[in-house]
């Protein structure tokens, strides 16, 4: 068992088991009622935000099963989604990965670009497909006074996930070796 964390694998195993614990505590935060504070009618998703930052940090094939593992967790907590946030934080988590190792760096910028950009499309395809499609009467209303909201609101979640996964990652790297 001490020679499965030895070295770079142990390493990854070790970060892979962190970051797979955050998803799970992140989940349970969002999921339970009254965890996280609501502000009027604005309530957070903080898992979106976590996916679209590990994709960031750990690139696509890692980012795609992490997304899988949130989403899963998100939709066994919600009613009638029919797959849709495994399905979407799957795909982001995979398309985060993916400009991360060939268009993007893992700064905060591309993050604050990331969170943002994957935040505003989950709550926006979620709305179109689930209320406006659907025929849903006050579907505009929901949109301006429930989901522009809780895009803003989940937003802010990318500074403390950025910052606790660089900080996880730092904490676990290996340390340099000088070579002349």
């Amino acid at each position: 068992m001490k020679k499965l964390f030895q070295g770079e694998n142990g390493r990854r195993i070790a970060e892979r088991v962190i970051f797979a614990l955050l998803v799970l505590l992140t989940a349970l935060f969002q999921n339970t009622r009254g965890a996280l504070p609501a502000f009027g009618n604005a309530k957070a998703m903080p898992l979106v935000v976590l996916v679209a930052v590990l994709g960031l940090f750990e690139r696509s094939l890692a980012g795609l099963f992490f997304g899988v593992f949130a989403g899963a967790l998100w939709d066994m907590a919600s009613a009638n989604t029919d797959s849709f946030f495994t399905v979407f934080l799957c795909v982001a988590g995979f398309l985060c990965g993916v400009l991360s190792s060939f268009v993007l760096r893992s700064n905060i910028f591309s993050a604050l670009l990331l969170s943002g950009t994957t935040t505003a499309l989950c709550l926006l395809i979620h709305w179109f497909g689930f209320l406006y499609l659907k025929g849903f009467d006050p579907a505009a209303v929901l949109l301006v006074e429930n989901y522009l909201p809780s895009c803003i609101y989940t937003f802010l979640f990318t500074f403390v996930h950025y910052y606790l996964i660089r900080g996880i990652k730092k904490a676990l790297a290996l340390p340099k070796r000088f070579t002349a």
